[in-house]
C-alpha cells in the first residue's frame, strides 16, 4: 500500500511539472543570443516598448497648415490639432440665393490619437447662428454651410486604415444645432495623424434672398468623442 501511494504521488508530481514546464518555456529573453552547431549560424532578438501618449503629449503640428491657421494648441493622447476659420469674404446682395465658396486656402480638419488602444474616435462639428456683429438681434435667416466630402491625408508611412469621412450640412437658424458627424474612426482605424482635407472650391455657404446688409458671424463647434459612432 505504501509502495503504491509513493507512485501515484510521484506520477501526480510529474504531470504537474509536464503542463507548466511550457508556459516558462515561451518566455523570451530579448537579450539572449544563441550561437549554432555548426558555428555558422545566430539569434538574436530586437526590442521596443511602445507606450501611449498621455495628457502632456503635444500639441501636434498641422500636416498642412491652413492659411490662416487653425492650430488649436491642444494637448493630450487624442486631440483636434487644426481647425480652419472659414472666411467667405465681402459679398453684395442679390435678389436670389446665392452660393459662395469659402476664400480660406488649405481647408482642413486635423486629428491626432497616439492612445495606442485602436478604441476609434468620432468627430462632429455644430454650428450657431450667423449673427451680425454689431447688433445680435440681426441674423442671417435661412444660411447653410457645406464642408464637403475631403481627402484624407497623413504622415508618411503611416500603417493605420483611414477614417470614415463625410460631408455635413450645418443649418444656422437654430441657436442650438444637433452635432453631425465629420470624420469617424472605427476600431483599430485612424490611428496616428489624420487630416480632413477639403477642396475650398466646394466649402460653401448658401445665402437665401431677403436677409439684411451686415457684418456676420457665427461660431463652429467641434467636438471630439474617444470611441466611434
Amino acid at each position: 500500500m505504501n509502495v503504491k501511494k509513493v507512485l501515484f504521488k510521484g506520477l501526480a508530481a510529474t504531470a504537474l511539472l509536464v503542463f507548466v514546464t511550457p508556459a516558462f518555456a515561451s518566455a523570451v529573453d530579448p537579450t539572449e543570443v544563441l550561437g549554432s552547431e555548426n558555428g555558422k549560424g545566430a539569434t538574436s532578438h530586437g526590442h521596443i516598448t511602445i507606450m501611449p501618449a498621455d495628457e502632456t503629449t503635444g500639441p501636434t503640428d498641422p500636416i498642412v497648415p491652413s492659411e490662416p491657421d487653425g492650430e488649436t494648441g491642444n494637448t493630450g493622447a487624442l486631440t483636434i490639432d487644426n481647425v480652419s476659420p472659414l472666411e467667405f469674404n465681402t459679398h453684395q446682395l442679390s435678389g436670389g440665393a446665392v452660393e459662395y465658396s469659402t476664400t480660406t486656402k488649405k481647408t482642413n480638419v486635423q486629428i491626432t490619437d497616439i492612445r495606442g488602444t485602436g478604441a476609434g474616435w468620432t468627430l462632429q462639428v455644430s454650428t450657431s447662428p450667423f449673427k451680425d456683429l454689431t447688433d445680435e438681434t440681426m441674423i442671417l435667416k435661412g444660411a447653410t454651410v457645406t464642408l464637403p466630402i475631403g481627402t484624407a491625408v497623413t504622415t508618411p508611412g503611416n500603417v493605420s486604415p483611414a477614417p470614415e469621412l463625410r460631408e455635413v450640412q450645418l443649418g444656422t437658424d437654430s441657436e442650438v444645432t444637433a452635432p453631425q458627424i465629420l470624420m469617424s474612426a472605427q476600431d483599430s482605424k485612424g490611428m496616428g495623424t489624420w487630416v480632413d482635407q477639403f477642396d475650398p472650391s466646394n466649402l460653401k455657404i448658401n445665402v437665401p434672398a431677403g436677409n439684411l446688409a451686415g457684418e456676420y458671424v457665427s461660431t463652429l463647434t467641434w467636438s471630439l468623442l474617444d470611441a466611434p459612432q
